[in-house]
């Protein structure tokens, strides 16, 4: 078990280290600086413009003016500042400071609670919690699904249902929050065009269109599964000494049937996170996922950078999880693995 987590920490380093260094580059491809692109607009209006001298100060100050690779080493190991002394870097939790929040840390910006709010009304608990719910709501209901289109025959539910499954998965996020909106906001009234997000029940039409997507997708691979496993032979013999059709599902199809949905699951959950950048902008939603389109636009580096580490490590975190929880579930992966790995 031990050389198991060593070898899944080893990947989620590497894959950490690979996403950072790409982000960092596609980043800098960008044309523009912080002071010069999509947030100068609001400076023009204004009437604040920054001259030569000004902007090469900045660009001291954020260390913008040394070389790429050691922009890149300052961010994740760390440096010397101007007194001497070492700071360290990402691989401490210091992730630096926002370019364009004010003199924030990004630390801040992400964990950072309103006075008198808790750990879980900033952005990365807002978000946290968001997914938590399209989490709770894609299993539910998409498990389920999956199971009714597998256990019945070519019935008008069935295709109903698949007909419906089909419409999910093939609707983008941005066209199912503006229908949402448009429908439960303008034409039923059920929610404010201004949600107050201290409400719970003004979190319903965020998540539910968050978990939108995967619900189709879960009850799919649900369906598929079942479908196979009903068909194996073991199945058959089953029912040919007697068993009832309960027992076999909750004996046989089951516990055969969990892994493959189960791994299935650390994707969609990441898909989830993926979606946030959509559905926080349309709903003006607190989370990191503004945050994170904001910094593109605006070309916050440093901020850019801590939002996408951050998900490198939930996604190394998510799939380490789903790993060891599938060999939990099914040991002979384990034996499997430990046998290549010899």
């Amino acid at each position: 078990m031990l050389a198991f987590f060593a070898r899944k920490l080893l990947r989620v380093i590497a894959v950490v280290f690979g996403t950072t260094l790409l982000a960092f580059l596609l980043m800098h491809l960008i044309p523009g600086n912080p002071w010069s692109n999509y947030s100068s607009n609001v400076r023009a209006m204004k009437g604040i413009w920054l001259d030569a001298a000004q902007e090469k100060e900045l660009y001291r100050r954020f260390g913008l003016d040394l070389p790429l690779w050691r922009q890149y080493t300052r961010y994740i190991v760390g440096d010397f500042d101007e007194q001497g002394e070492f700071f360290c870097g990402a691989i401490c939790g210091n992730l630096g400071p926002s370019i364009q929040q004010r003199g924030r840390t990004v630390q801040d910006f992400l964990f950072a609670a309103p006075d008198g709010g808790s750990f879980w009304h900033s952005a990365f608990g807002y978000s946290i919690r968001l997914v938590f719910f399209a989490s709770c709501i894609a299993v539910g209901l998409g498990i389920p699904l999956g199971f009714l289109t597998a256990a019945r025959a070519q019935t008008r539910l069935k295709r109903a249902v698949s007909f419906g499954l089909a419409a999910l998965i093939s609707i983008p996020n941005f066209v199912l929050g503006l229908l949402a909106m448009i429908v439960f906001a303008s034409w039923l009234k059920l929610i404010p065009v201004l949600p107050n997000w201290n409400q719970p029940a003004h979190w319903i039409i965020p998540a539910v269109v968050l978990a939108a997507m995967p619900i189709a997708s879960i009850a799919r691979v649900t369906q598929t599964t079942l479908e196979n496993t009903l068909n194996e032979d073991y199945i058959l013999t089953a029912r040919a000494k007697g068993m009832t059709e309960r027992r076999v599902m909750r004996v046989h199809v089951l516990r055969n049937a969990l892994v493959p949905i189960t791994t299935f699951l650390g994707p969609v959950l990441m898909e989830m996170f993926g979606g946030l950048f959509i559905v926080e902008n349309l709903y003006a939603f607190p989370g990191f996922g503004r945050g994170y389109w904001d910094a593109i636009l605006k070309l916050d580096y440093s901020l850019a950078m801590g939002v996408l580490l951050l998900y490198a490590v939930g996604i190394g975190v998510v799939n380490v999880s789903i790993a060891t929880l599938c060999e939990i579930l099914d040991p002979r992966l384990r034996a499997a693995e430990e046998a290549a790995a010899a």
